[in-house]
């Protein structure tokens, strides 16, 4: 069901919440077996600055080896000591921004994705406290906010087709300020849009501007060729 009072919505923190929890709770989430993929999570952290509810990401700094300059969530590849993807999902988060486990509200969880690398991706919804001291590693260069109500509007986002195991998909685009989300970042926050949105929300072709950002990442990188576009995460972890 289409959220008509959606601006109401976004100006009631508690209510956000629980509108979040809610559709995540009571939707047949889609789990997708892990066979030989493997395993691993990332979090989405939502916070709020004022009374405006943000997704941070963190944006990948030029000196790292792998994925250089990419928007991404915390996260990466479970290890065989975590209690389950949750406990995945935190843990990275506060390895790579400095975020404590016990700060974190959790909501929910997003449908399963699967990387081309080979990567089972779990996301974990959940918030945090503003304001909040993070200490970002090495691996990243700034932390960025995508500010909630601007990924809920009809004319945010942009999209092209390509073929993912045999079948057709739409890679997703979205300028922020400090770069552009895509791949597997961008259908994540495109998805959990729709589901606060209560429906899909439209987009349209993806413009010049997104794809020279995109494209100027790509030539920094080795190894990508034309595979899809990533999370962004260290090559330890899933794209």
């Amino acid at each position: 069901m289409c959220y008509e009072n959606i601006e109401y919505l976004l100006g009631d923190k508690e209510a956000l919440k629980e509108h979040i929890r809610g559709i995540l709770k009571s939707r047949h989430r889609r789990v997708i077996p892990r066979g030989d993929l493997r395993e691993s999570a990332v979090l989405i952290p939502l916070s709020w600055e004022g009374n405006e509810p943000s997704i941070l990401v963190t944006k990948r700094s030029m000196a790292v080896e792998h994925h250089k300059g990419e928007i991404s969530f915390p996260g990466g590849r479970a290890e065989e000591t975590d209690k389950d993807l949750i406990f995945t999902a935190l843990r990275e988060a506060e390895e790579e921004i400095g975020l404590n486990p016990g700060d974190v509200e959790i909501l929910g969880l997003l449908d399963d994705h699967i990387s081309i690398v080979g990567f089972h991706i779990t996301p974990v919804v959940g918030t945090v406290p503003s304001p909040y001291t993070y200490t970002i590693n090495s691996e990243s260069e700034v932390l960025l906010r995508i500010p909630l109500p601007a990924v809920l509007t009809d004319s945010a986002w942009m999209a092209e087709k390509t073929t993912f195991m045999g079948r057709e998909i739409h890679i997703y685009y979205l300028e922020i300020d400090g770069g552009v989300v895509w791949g597997a970042t961008g259908r994540m926050v495109k998805h959990f849009a729709d589901l606060i949105a209560g429906k899909t929300i439209p987009f349209s072709p993806v413009s010049q501007k997104a794809k020279a950002w995109v494209q100027e990442l790509l030539v920094h990188q080795s190894g990508y060729g034309s595979r899809e576009p990533g999370a962004g995460l260290k090559d330890s972890e899933p794209e």
